[in-house]
């Protein structure tokens, strides 16, 4: 799957005095508390990217976000940045279709981040509406991909075809450089 992000991340694990490095921390964050201004911003950035890559075929594509660990944390983040965005760059907004029940916890003890599945989590999708769409997803954040891969497959066997991922960020090791 082709992804896209536009900053990289360093993890909180990692003590730096890097200015960038830690103003990315604080947005990502932001946003994934649903903070207005890091949701607008990301509006603004995700809304160009959109419309310079399709233009006035934007309405032929729909945007998704991938399942966060509670339905509430998902609306949180991204019910209002998935309106906004359908609403500058007139694509369809997948988001809505989309239900979470129960709660992944997410496991970050080592550098492979490792989720598990709690017992209960379930994402259902609505085949009536992803059937025959060009998908692309979004995410605040990529680290290995996984959970994206593992959503863009469930939502082609409802029939949908996942053309690439966008994330806010990508997850970078301390030896990485940061941009």
């Amino acid at each position: 799957m082709k992804t896209a992000n536009y900053y990289n991340y360093l993890p909180q694990r990692f003590a730096t005095d890097d200015v960038r490095a830690n103003q990315v921390r604080r947005f990502i964050y932001a946003f994934k508390n649903g903070e207005r201004k890091a949701v607008d911003y990301a509006i603004d950035i995700v809304s160009v990217t959109l419309t310079k890559w399709y233009g006035a075929s934007c309405q032929d594509y729909v945007l998704c976000c991938v399942p966060a660990a509670t339905n509430s944390k998902y609306i949180r983040r991204f019910k209002r940045f998935t309106a906004e965005v359908s609403k500058r760059t007139g694509i369809q907004n997948g988001t809505k279709h989309v239900n979470i029940a129960g709660m992944r916890e997410a496991k970050h003890n080592n550098t492979h981040h490792i989720v598990s599945e709690s017992f209960g989590y379930a994402v259902s999708t609505d085949p009536e509406f992803f059937e025959g769409k060009n998908v692309i997803l979004f995410d605040d954040l990529v680290t290995t991909g996984a959970t994206a891969n593992e959503f863009a497959e469930e939502l082609e066997a409802v029939g949908a075809n996942v053309l690439g991922a966008m994330f806010l960020a990508r997850t970078i090791r301390m030896n990485q450089t940061t941009k």
